[in-house]
């Protein structure tokens, strides 16, 4: 075999392995990209509410959460975003029990399972093909498998005579098997770029630790340390409110808190997730750890002073999901999701016209 040979081989079984893999990945992450828009539309009386003068105290509203659901943990509490948006105390798990909670009366709206709405189904299916970390890590393997689709791919679509405009057009007007070749390698060479960026930027959430190593090693950037510690020796003395651990954060870290993570182990600290307005990162990757059992600040993480390794992957997710260019990166996000689909439908269609050519030929010889 030529060395072609093999490039199109390695493509073509790669791209029927996981094709419908990928397929499923690209249009899911489309409807993700506006996720919040689409939910506070189909769920306004969980996403929103009235403003008024006051918030009710956030241990008031953890409170109510816990004495409706007494089985139930709170782990994650998302901090409203603006006056009108609503509190959302994720019990037991990132991804299990939702509760929705007015900030101004502390009532609850309403909760539900992720898996139970559209949306939070789609998510799951996205991020681990439900069915946890065993689906996380098949998609992160389909993403390095897909980088290698798109380099093989590349390389195909490489003139060996040095004319590169055919390989961006289709002729409309030949035979439907040319134009299904043209659809699919002109698809494949506009949009090869952003899968190749897609692909890198979702393994980088699969295999995040090999991934910020690796960008450590090449910026010779020092490694992010590993979260503090409370003291558990203080755990008999009186706990300070959670809302004056609060300000305290924001008096360190004057930017928004968008996300509170509560601690679960005797050890384990309050983390106050920030976003200062020049991160590309929706939820921020500021923080500010406290003991959870005196309030003391036990490390702060300001993720404009970072490392440059830790600001290089911070930037992986917002590149992931497109929200880096505002609303144009977010729609040019939903058009690549659709080129999976496009590729497999056309590459599908090219294999099976060869393989019916073989067929006709080997009877032929017969």
């Amino acid at each position: 075999m030529t060395v072609r040979k093999v490039v199109s081989k390695l493509h073509l079984y790669t791209g029927l392995a996981i094709g419908l893999l990928l397929v499923v990945s690209g249009l899911t992450g489309s409807m993700l990209v506006f996720r919040e828009e689409i939910e506070t539309l189909v769920y306004p009386e969980l996403m929103n509410t009235v403003p008024r003068d006051a918030r009710v105290s956030l241990p008031m509203v953890l409170e109510t959460v816990q004495h409706a659901h007494p089985e139930d943990k709170p782990v994650f509490i998302r901090m409203p975003r603006s006056p009108e948006q609503t509190y959302l105390i994720k019990m037991n798990n990132a991804h299990d029990l939702f509760v929705y909670v007015d900030p101004y009366n502390g009532k609850i709206l309403g909760e539900h399972r992720q898996e139970d709405t559209f949306t939070g189904w789609i998510a799951l299916l996205h991020t681990e093909l439900l069915s946890g970390e065993r689906g996380e890590i098949i998609l992160g393997v389909s993403a390095l498998l897909l980088i290698g689709m798109s380099i093989t791919g590349l390389i195909l679509w490489w003139p060996r005579n040095g004319k590169f405009s055919p390989g961006f057009k289709i002729q409309w007007a030949a035979q439907w098997k040319r134009v299904n070749f043209d659809i699919h390698r002109a698809s494949g060479i506009y949009t090869v770029l952003f899968l190749l960026l897609i692909a890198f930027t979702g393994t980088s959430l699969v295999f995040n630790k090999t991934v910020i190593s690796l960008i450590n090693a090449i910026t010779q950037s020092p490694p992010r340390a590993a979260p503090p510690l409370s003291d558990p020796r203080q755990i008999r003395m009186p706990r300070p409110a959670l809302d004056m651990m609060l300000h305290q954060a924001d008096y360190i870290l004057p930017a928004s808190t968008i996300w509170i993570n509560l601690p679960q182990k005797p050890t384990a600290p309050l983390v106050v997730r920030k976003k200062f307005v020049q991160e590309f990162h929706p939820n921020g990757r500021s923080f500010v750890y406290l003991d959870q059992y005196s309030g003391k600040v036990l490390r702060v993480e300001n993720a404009l002073t970072a490392s440059l390794g830790t600001r290089i992957f911070n930037t992986l997710y917002p590149i992931h999901i497109g929200v880096i260019g505002g609303t144009p990166t977010r729609l040019l996000q939903v058009v690549i999701g659709l080129s999976p689909l496009i590729l497999f439908t056309t590459g599908s269609v090219m294999w099976w016209n060869r393989r019916k050519a073989k067929r006709y030929h080997f009877r032929l010889i017969k």
